[in-house]
């Protein structure tokens, strides 16, 4: 069904990176969630206070709770969308990841409320009638929450939303205290205890951890998370298809919201080609990035001196003696600067967040095996840290 809605509403779908087709994406699904967990509330609602179930009523309080998760979501979809303006130059695309935010929230709130009145239950238990339209409604919840995480999380893959994953997570939490709570209904068949309070006090630290979990997982991008490999690896593969290019190296990336990234570089290219011809090639790399990743690109042109072999040489064993320390050190700009009594050899040294040597004893280990084999030589060394 709601597939079929937005292949029939949405023009576009096949392009799941444009903004108006994620708004619209977003929108339809938002808005089936709102429909499905209005339905499910009020027969579930109905159902427990009939039959006395503390599970049912929670389970139907979670319904609600689901519906004003959906109104959330899509309010995220239609505000994130929105135009740059002078106060908001990047756009609002993070404001989807904030909806995500609240939805997890909602998320804790019931767990909170389903545990407290779960333990009320058990200090004050009351009878709980299994009917057979209680099992029918539970069992009608358990398919139409299967159906709703499938194409939550089908269209949160496609159009890669946080918030739509956080809605996903919550149709899955449901499809499966739906099942445990169908499970203690028809338990009261065969004992007296208060099975379903017991019941949803589990189901209430469950929510709980999904809760937070599906916090964190809002919570990071807006803190600022590294890039993909697979974005990293599909910049280089872009800007190395060019040939003046020899390599990159301080690649950035600000995740401004989905269809808001911006990324900044330093391209090597020989100091001895034409830089007119050079400006014109980082031009057509840049336009290249915005369209095959929808970002803005920004590219800072770095010349090597590609005609001394001795400076290739002594830059390849201070990149060796760097990664002795660790495979992954990388260094960039290096560059000679003689003097009557020595010759300074200045570089920087990209140097990974979890490697826990200080920047002191980094610095000095390669410059004392670079004296070691050349005397003559010092190492003025800037410590970078990845920001990929």
């Amino acid at each position: 069904m709601v597939s079929f809605l937005i292949r029939k509403l949405v023009p576009g779908y096949k392009q799941p990176q444009n903004p108006e087709v994620r708004r619209s994406v977003g929108s339809i699904c938002g808005a089936c969630g709102i429909f499905f967990n209005i339905l499910l509330f009020i027969g579930k609602l109905i159902m427990g206070i009939l039959t006395h179930s503390i599970a049912i009523v929670g389970d139907a309080l979670n319904n609600l709770s689901d519906a004003g998760s959906s109104i959330i979501t899509m309010i995220g979809f239609r505000l994130a969308g929105k135009a740059p303006d002078a106060d908001h130059p990047f756009g609002h695309g993070r404001i989807e990841y904030i909806s995500g935010l609240l939805v997890s929230l909602l998320i804790c709130i019931m767990g909170f409320e389903l545990g407290k009145s779960s333990i009320e239950g058990i200090i004050h238990p009351t009878a709980v009638d299994c009917t057979i339209p209680a099992v029918a409604i539970l069992i009608a919840s358990l398919l139409v929450k299967t159906y709703m995480m499938y194409y939550n999380f089908h269209w949160a893959k496609i159009i890669d939303s946080a918030a739509m994953r956080a809605t996903a997570i919550d149709s899955r939490n449901d499809m499966i205290s739906t099942s445990v709570v169908l499970l203690a209904v028809i338990s009261t068949k065969f004992t007296d205890l208060p099975v379903d309070a017991y019941i949803g006090v589990a189901l209430a630290v469950f929510i709980l951890y999904s809760g937070i979990s599906a916090a964190r997982d809002t919570i990071e991008p807006l803190l600022g998370t590294p890039p993909s490999r697979e974005f990293l690896d599909k910049i280089e593969e872009i800007v190395m298809s060019h040939e003046p290019i020899s390599g990159i190296h301080d690649v950035v990336v600000h995740d401004y919201g989905p269809g808001r990234k911006m990324i900044s570089l330093h391209a090597e290219v020989s100091a001895f080609q034409d830089m007119f011809y050079i400006h014109d090639v980082i031009d057509n790399i840049e336009l290249d990035l915005a369209r095959e990743l929808d970002c803005e690109a920004v590219i800072h042109m770095d010349p090597i001196d590609t005609k001394n072999k001795d400076l290739m040489k002594l830059q390849d064993e201070a990149r060796a003696f760097a990664k002795t320390i660790d495979e992954r050190i990388t260094i960039h700009d290096f560059r000679m600067v003689p003097g009557e009594s020595h010759t300074n050899l200045i570089f920087d040294m990209v140097v990974p967040h979890d490697i826990t040597t200080s920047e002191k004893e980094l610095v000095q280990t390669v410059r004392e095996k670079m004296l070691e084999k050349h005397p003559h030589y010092y190492c003025v060394i800037k410590i970078d840290r990845s920001y990929v």
